[in-house]
């Protein structure tokens, strides 16, 4: 089983991991060459700065272990966090040049963490974020991009504790987040919705929610306000919202009478879609945030991922009777039924546990991508493939195989809305570099082999900003550094051969 460059052991088990795939299942490319001969020059993608110094390591990341951004745009700049293994932390802000990359404020070691500095979110020209400080514990932190504007926002719990925050969200020029704080039984949790502005004053509690309640992970932010979905055996599942003030903030619809769980929610335009599972059926929905615009589209009595949205309808991934392949289907945004576009083929149907599932899933160029992965006996998948659709049989192509085939993290997958969709991928499963695609074989190759060997650079965090796109990549320095290449790179076709 393999993990991520001495945070944990790295190995492959000879017994309960995936077998990669063999290149003789590899898509062919248009002119008949295997796909994964097909390589950027050297020099198209390029490093920024050493954020690491060599030996300094293992980093991670900010949001790197949570899956949320690790790059976040505020005004003209990227901000990042480092968390480094003796409890130190680092904020960054880079305009994109070497010379605009700069620390904003170094936050000494201590016992709290790795990682100390996390959460980040962009509202206007400020970040926020989360540190667990020692005097403090977890609190709310905020930045101007500079050294004396970075500070605490307010001591939400005081003591050494901290504050547990969820959902930290943009809204109306706001920071909005729910709080839980702990009480006496036999409540245990009381829920709070709050906002921010990054003052002490302007920090404060606006509503409260149900007592007894789930708040789920998953959340919405359709329009001007953030959509939450509670739940609880007494007071079934609603759809919740708050726009950051107490008049805007109140139940929409209930959804189900039952205590249910709500997954791969996801926003096109100012519609939200989300899918609820009631135990016998996957339930497709939209809203509009309002009760008459919150609707069922469809029920299907089997596991239902959200795929994305192409014109009037919304397409998903079911899971056949067996669990063993995935269908591709329909449903218009409007109601009215459903239609099956394909069924997406599974090699290793006939081993035990291979159950295919999506992990992430984005759109760019009329054409919707996701990543697909079969299950295996162990943890590790036993192959990740990168697929894309037009909404058609034939426009549903196989891109990609293997991507990142490790137990820790999910392939990266990046849209730059110019076309172009940048991943995480390898030749053989194991060691990863950047690939990018437009969305067929003949269009998809390698960016860079930015770290020969036996360990590959495990890329990561992609964001644009301007005309490029920054990432973090391991490279020969042996840490984790921020790398850049253009948003519209013209390889292949036109490409050389990797060597």
């Amino acid at each position: 089983m393999r993990a991520r460059h001495g945070w944990v052991l790295f190995g492959l088990a000879l017994a309960g991991c995936g077998v990669p795939p063999s290149t003789e299942e590899m898509q062919p490319g248009a002119d008949g060459r295997d796909v994964k001969q097909w390589a950027c020059p050297t020099g198209v993608a390029s490093r920024l700065r050493v954020i690491t110094p060599p030996g300094r390591g293992p980093v991670i990341i900010s949001g790197q272990l949570f899956g949320t951004d690790q790059l976040v745009q505020s005004n003209e700049a990227l901000y990042f966090g480092t968390n480094f293994h003796d409890g130190s932390a680092v904020l960054w802000r880079t305009d994109g040049t070497s010379s605009g990359t700069m620390r904003v404020k170094a936050f000494p070691p201590s016992m709290r963490g790795p990682p100390r500095l996390g959460g980040l979110v962009a509202v206007g020209d400020q970040v926020f974020f989360e540190l667990d400080d020692t005097a403090t514990g977890n609190e709310l932190w905020v930045s101007d991009g500079t050294e004396r504007g970075t500070r605490l926002v307010k001591e939400l719990a005081p003591g050494m504790e901290g504050a547990s925050l969820q959902h930290l969200t943009s809204l109306n020029g706001l920071l909005v987040f729910v709080r839980n704080v702990a009480v006496p039984a036999p409540v245990f949790m009381r829920r709070e919705v709050w906002r921010s502005n990054g003052t002490d004053t302007g920090t404060y509690r606006v509503a409260v929610l149900p007592s007894e309640v789930d708040v789920r992970f998953t959340s919405l932010k359709v329009g001007s306000a953030l959509h939450l979905f509670l739940s609880s055996k007494s007071h079934g599942t609603t759809l919740w919202r708050t726009d950051g003030t107490t008049a805007g903030s109140f139940a929409v619809k209930r959804l189900d009478a039952r205590h249910t769980y709500v997954h791969h929610a996801a926003r096109e335009g100012n519609l939200g879609l989300f899918v609820l599972d009631d135990g016998p059926n996957d339930e497709v929905w939209k809203t509009d945030g309002t009760a008459a615009g919150t609707v069922r589209l469809e029920s299907f009595g089997r596991s239902t991922s959200l795929v994305g949205v192409l014109g009037s309808s919304v397409y998903l991934a079911t899971q056949s009777t067996d669990a063993k392949r995935l269908h591709v289907e329909r449903v218009s945004l409007s109601g009215g039924g459903r239609t099956r576009i394909t069924t997406l083929p599974n090699p290793y149907a006939n081993l035990p546990d291979a159950m295919p599932y999506l992990q992430r899933t984005t759109s760019s160029g009329g054409r919707l991508y996701f990543t697909l992965a079969i299950g295996g006996t162990g943890p590790l998948p036993r192959d990740v493939s990168l697929w894309a659709t037009d909404g058609t049989a034939d426009g549903t192509q196989l891109l990609h195989h293997p991507l990142d085939l490790s137990d820790d993290v999910d392939s990266s997958l990046f849209a730059t809305d110019e076309g172009t969709v940048f991943f995480s991928a390898s030749q053989d499963g194991l060691f990863t570099e950047p690939w990018f695609t437009r969305g067929t074989p003949a269009t998809t190759g390698q960016l860079a082999d930015i770290n020969p060997g036996i360990w590959g650079s495990s890329p990561g965090g992609f964001a644009r900003l301007g005309s490029r796109v920054y990432f973090f990549a391991s490279d020969e320095t042996s840490e984790h550094q921020l790398w850049s290449t253009p948003v519209g790179i013209h390889c292949p076709p036109g490409a050389v051969s990797a060597q």
